[in-house]
């Protein structure tokens, strides 16, 4: 199995000890209505490298949530995801003597549904009841690994996200390391998580 293979498998498995250890609040939140302003940022590390899994609410990165139909709403969701593609190792910041390189696996929108079960009815000119669905958010999720040269053990990470898109206030923080599990929670880029 080749390494790349392993290591995404491994950041799989990290991703969902993460959630499993937070108990029921992390999905509590996720079906929460989702908070515009909030992001998430996992961090898996395995020597000198690591897997960064970043997601946040459409609004707060493209400036809404509804799907891109318009020329100007393609173009604004085109310039947020490259921005995200681009700048990534900007908004998740290793210290800069580990020579770290990143590279993009993934960057997706997804659309996220209310809670299941729950409709709004509306009555239709005929007099019949109509279910829809409530509540439809989109996310924007990217994936990036990155290759450092020595090894992440012993350093931190400091954040850009805020910078990046100013409607992040606030973002989430977990890291699953070698030897250790930490997270914080930065508030518009102040602070940093060790590793």
């Amino acid at each position: 199995m080749s390494y790349k293979i392993y290591f995404s498998c491994a950041l799989g498995v990290v991703l969902a000890m993460l959630s499993a250890d937070m108990g029921g609040a992390a999905e509590k939140r996720r079906h929460e209505a989702h908070a515009h302003g909030m992001a998430e940022v996992n961090i898996a590390i395995d020597g000198s490298n690591a897997d960064v899994e970043f997601r946040a609410p459409a609004e707060s990165v493209m400036g809404f949530e509804h799907e891109a139909k318009s020329e100007s709403d393609k173009k604004k969701r085109d310039a947020a995801l490259r921005t995200v593609q681009t700048k990534m190792n900007q908004m998740v910041v290793f210290d800069p003597k580990l020579s770290c390189k990143f590279s993009e696996v993934k960057t997706v929108i997804v659309e996220e549904k209310g809670e299941p079960g729950k409709t709004q009815s509306d009555k239709s000119a005929h007099g019949h009841k109509d279910q829809k669905k409530s509540a439809e958010h989109r996310e924007v999720r990217a994936t990036f690994s990155a290759a450092c040269d020595k090894t992440l053990a012993g350093s931190r990470a400091t954040f850009g996200v805020h910078k990046t898109f100013p409607a992040i206030g606030e973002i989430k923080v977990q890291v699953l390391g070698d030897a250790n599990q930490s997270g914080a929670t930065i508030k518009k880029d102040k602070g940093g998580v060790g590793f």
